[in-house]
């Protein structure tokens, strides 16, 4: 852990701040922050849906623009002057919000976005160390992270150099900033009790909307416990810091292996995808492939989901 001075450093430039309500939130990723930035925007007043059609970014889906600062409208805690700073981060009358997740849950849903969905261009090195397991010929989710497990703790340096894959403890920062609300999004009811702190606050009624780009694959279904205790030892400091409790994996689980359909349907996705960051990167108003894609990644969780059965509606994988 760094020190509390190093520590605000980074909270500064990754915290947002809702004036008018009067809540500072610091994003953790995979720990349903799409859901939380949208239910904060919302309350203060500053989110702009409309602002979507203008970027010149890529994104999975709509839902996904929440991201970036033109459609949520929320300062950073990093721009305000040092005496607002001092406010936000001491006065009673903040509310300071963070959200953590099971360490083996978000790794997974970390691993599925990131690594097997291909969903930025930027994780190239990682998709090679942890690239695809093959069971004749076909994809196996099982065995792939249980491959993901293993290099993620033989090269935590190389991973950890995106931000989705480091340990919460390092993006939280409990030992620099006093938290009014610590959410824990696996638990059930948890995501709701913040949305009744933001309507109170704003005077809105906010409701929280499970915005779930996964695959519709429970973690449950391709960890087992060895599996499992790589991702806990790689993520010890979060069990040591919030208290995390170390769940029941079971002792091995059957492999996962894509049918044809479902394998074509994630080649042409990570194809259809890769093409897209092209388009996206040259022009702001050329969208057409940014919602081809969406509807791709909606498409591949009906069949999974649909052949292997529903998700869990309580894991929010934001």
């Amino acid at each position: 852990m760094q020190a509390p001075t190093e520590s605000l450093q980074v909270v500064a430039h990754l915290a947002l701040v809702a004036r008018t309500t009067k809540v500072m939130y610091l994003p953790t990723p995979k720990a349903a922050c799409t859901t939380i930035k949208l239910m904060l925007a919302t309350a203060e007043g500053s989110h702009r849906p409309e602002m979507a059609d203008r970027l010149a970014v890529m994104h999975v889906s709509r839902a996904q623009t929440i991201h970036h600062p033109d459609v949520h409208g929320l300062v950073r805690l990093a721009d305000l002057s040092a005496r607002e700073r001092k406010t936000v981060l001491t006065s009673p009358d903040w509310l300071r919000v963070a959200s953590v997740r099971d360490p083996v849950s978000r790794a997974y849903s970390a691993w599925e976005n990131r690594i097997f969905m291909r969903a930025h261009r930027r994780t190239k090195t990682l998709i090679e160390l942890a690239d695809d397991v093959l069971t004749e010929g076909k994809v196996d989710l099982a065995a792939s992270f249980a491959h993901f497990a293993k290099m993620l703790g033989e090269h935590a340096d190389v991973f950890m150099s995106d931000h989705h894959f480091q340990p919460q403890a390092h993006v939280v920062r409990p030992d620099a900033v006093d938290y009014g609300r610590l959410v824990r999004v696996d638990q059930l009811g948890e995501i709701d009790a913040l949305a009744r702190m933001l309507s109170e606050r704003s005077g809105k009624p906010i409701t929280a909307t499970r915005l779930n780009e996964g695959l519709g694959v429970k973690a449950e279904r391709v960890c087992d416990v060895h599996t499992a205790n790589r991702v806990m030892a790689t993520y010890a400091i979060d069990y040591e810091t919030f208290g995390f409790e170390r769940c029941h994996w079971p002792a091995s689980v059957e492999p996962y292996v894509l049918s044809d359909m479902e394998s074509r349907l994630v080649a042409q996705y990570r194809n259809v995808f890769a093409r897209a960051i092209s388009v996206a990167q040259e022009s702001q108003r050329r969208v057409g492939a940014r919602y081809g894609v969406g509807q791709m990644a909606r498409g591949l969780r009906r069949i999974m989901g649909g052949k292997r059965g529903p998700h869990d509606p309580r894991e929010v994988q934001a």
